[in-house]
């Protein structure tokens, strides 16, 4: 229903970003598993990160605006996306229809 992320392209200071085509492939196991868990990053890009804290190391980057499936554990102020990504609940805003 939701759909795989499309990736995206930013321009930030001169220098490209990218949601990454693995992000959106480990994703999409998550969106079969749990399509009523969605969201929309509302930050200019944010950090996914191998665990629910600031301490643990960055695997990879949202962009703004770009749809997002993720689990219904919370930990920290944290979401889990899938099982080793994690991203903040600050800058992910419910989806239309989401029951997480």
């Amino acid at each position: 229903m939701f759909g795989i992320p499309v990736m995206k392209l930013a321009v930030i200071g001169g220098v490209g970003v990218a949601a990454f085509a693995v992000l959106a492939h480990q994703n999409a196991g998550a969106a079969q598993s749990n399509p009523q868990c969605a969201f929309t990053v509302n930050a200019d890009v944010l950090n996914v990160r191998a665990g629910p804290s600031t301490a643990d190391r960055v695997v990879g980057r949202l962009v703004q605006r770009q749809a997002v499936v993720a689990q219904p554990l919370v930990r920290n102020g944290f979401r889990q996306l899938d099982g080793t990504r994690w991203a903040s609940v600050d800058y992910l805003v419910a989806a239309s229809g989401n029951t997480c």
